[in-house]
């Protein structure tokens, strides 16, 4: 059995982590499986991790050498490697028996799908039809799908995909008014949560301290300016300084996330440590051993609360909301534009008490997500049998 793994891409933490809960899953179930990563920038050192000697390319190494060979002016070669990458990403394989989709919100109006995307996506999941591969998105927000390139986008998936899975009620709605057909669609949760981290020597910097985990999509969605955005967060750090609290920056992305931290260590003299560098599950690991943690990326909190740490969350998108409402942490989200009521907020999840009761609330329903979890898997495998 060959199974391909779309939408783990190299730098975002949190496709990372659904990466490797597909393939710990395959390997429990499928031992013998080869599993296709179609990523063209992977991280070599998860893979290593995760994969063993099942696993391939969608780019050949001869290619990959002549890429990085390349001596050009630095735009155009960068304009090359983004038009492998897309090409090699959406281009129907053969021998694939089963594609499962990781990404973890790609559809909908906030994306202003063009023309390009709307053809991309036509031809590579008609594609992968014609050669009898099973289509599956896992579990992701979808939605809302009012513009003319987002219904063309519905479309295709209603035409070509086996099994779509939402992730909340919010998302299976917008897919259901969207017009699919309600027999590929399904609703779970998050399904990281099993997901264990793996320690680094990154963890004893972060234990007793509150991680900060920035997000540029907040200013690029237009919820925050980046100046204002920049300044919020540093104003809740000063405001833990006072309160006896040490804060830790953590990278969850890539060189626009960094970029904000750096800014933010700045703005307080350079004095709090940035960690950055790692792979998905390693981070977990440090979220995992922080007391408390403010996070404006998805998987950060997904992290945090299924590592029973408390977690505030800022958004730009409604799957923030019901993934905090999942773990029983509704009134969780805040608003950076309201300060006193964020920090207010803070305050109570760093009072000993509330975190350690908070922690005990997590614990239990984490409990209850890795069995939804394991409902989803039954069906995904019995769907697509």
């Amino acid at each position: 059995m060959v199974i391909q793994i779309d939408g783990g891409a190299s730098t975002n933490k949190g496709g990372q982590l659904m990466l490797v809960a597909v393939v710990q899953e395959i390997k429990k179930r499928f031992p013998d499986a080869e599993i296709f990563e179609n990523d063209s920038r992977p991280d070599k050192k998860l893979l290593e991790q995760q994969f063993g000697s099942n696993y391939r390319l969608p780019i050949g190494k001869g290619m990959q050498k002549i890429l990085s060979s390349l001596k050009l002016e630095k735009t155009a070669y960068l304009f090359i490697k983004k038009f492998w990458h897309r090409y090699s990403i959406f281009r129907a394989k053969r021998g694939v028996d089963i594609m499962l989709n990781v990404g973890g919100f790609q559809f909908g109006d906030q994306w202003n799908h063009n023309w390009y995307d709307i053809s991309m996506w036509r031809r590579y999941l008609a594609g992968l039809k014609r050669h009898h591969t099973k289509v599956v998105f896992m579990p992701q927000a979808f939605g809302p799908f009012e513009k003319k390139g987002s219904k063309k986008i519905l479309g295709i998936l209603n035409k070509y995909a086996d099994l779509l899975i939402a992730r909340d009620d919010v998302s299976y709605n917008y897919l259901l008014a969207g017009g699919i057909d309600q027999r590929r669609i399904a609703l779970y949760p998050d399904f990281t949560a099993p997901v264990k981290g793996i320690a680094t020597p990154f963890v004893e910097q972060v234990k007793g301290k509150v991680c900060i985990i920035p997000n540029y999509k907040i200013f690029k969605k237009d919820v925050l300016n980046e100046e204002d955005y920049t300044k919020s967060l540093t104003q809740i750090v000063k405001h833990l300084e006072e309160k006896g609290f040490d804060a830790v920056l953590l990278n969850h992305e890539g060189e626009k996330d960094l970029h904000l931290c750096s800014r933010i260590a700045a703005s307080m003299g350079n004095s709090i440590p940035i960690i950055t560098g790692l792979n998905a599950i390693e981070t977990k690991a440090v979220v995992g051993a922080a007391y408390l943690v403010v996070s404006s990326r998805y998987h950060g909190v997904a992290n945090a609360l299924s590592s029973s740490v408390p977690c505030l969350a800022t958004s730009w998108s409604h799957k923030y909301q019901k993934l905090l409402e999942e773990f029983g942490q509704g009134d969780c989200l805040v608003d950076l534009n309201d300060m006193e009521g964020t920090l207010t907020k803070m305050d109570r999840l760093l009072e000993p008490e509330t975190n350690a009761n908070t922690r005990i609330t997590l614990n239990e329903k984490t409990q209850l997500l890795e069995a939804k979890n394991q409902k989803m898997w039954d069906f995904v495998w019995k769907t697509i049998k």
